[in-house]
């Protein structure tokens, strides 16, 4: 028998390669799949969230809300109640908007509300969701660590698929 030697064929090496490639792929993926169920989406506040009620902030919208911050926004604060919207303005401009359709005793994440100025102009349509609670450890239990979040919409099909075109964050009033 003649004598065999043994060398790596350019064949061979491509199947280590590979072998080597498929091996890594399968370890990143395994550890993405396992980190997957140690890591949870987050999710925005509702208005039944105990992080929400704990430091006395509403169960709804009303009441009086200051622009968190005003040099974002013409608007200075704005109020709400079951039948009407007060926007005022920087200059001290008040308009009112009486609402046509509203979710106010709503237990889901947003309150939507369709609102109709009192003179003809246009209808707006915003929705608005409690946003982060800044807890200061001296006013603990204070209202005006409770913040919303108010999304403004052109129209009702962009409001239903939350295509907004602005918002802002408003501090509850004591």
């Amino acid at each position: 028998m003649s004598q065999q030697k043994y060398y790596y064929k350019g064949r061979d090496m491509f199947k280590i390669r590979n072998f080597v490639f498929n091996l890594f792929m399968t370890l990143i993926f395994s550890i993405i799949g396992i980190l997957s169920f140690f890591v949870t989406p987050g999710f925005s506040l509702g208005w039944q969230d105990e992080e929400w009620l704990n430091p006395g902030c509403p169960k709804s919208a009303t009441g009086n809300w200051a622009a968190d911050n005003p040099g974002n926004s013409n608007l200075k604060s704005l109020s709400f109640n079951n039948t009407q919207v007060i926007y005022t303005a920087k200059n001290e401009e008040i308009q009112k908007f009486g609402v046509i359709k509203s979710t106010f005793t709503s237990t889901s994440q947003y309150i939507e509300m369709k609102l109709k100025p009192v003179n003809s102009e246009k209808e707006k349509i915003i929705k608005i969701r409690p946003h982060l609670i800044h807890v200061d450890p001296k006013n603990i239990g204070t209202a005006s660590s409770c913040l919303i979040k108010v999304f403004n919409f052109k129209n009702e099909r962009h409001a239903r698929t939350d295509k907004y075109s602005g918002w802002n964050i408003y501090r509850l009033k004591k």
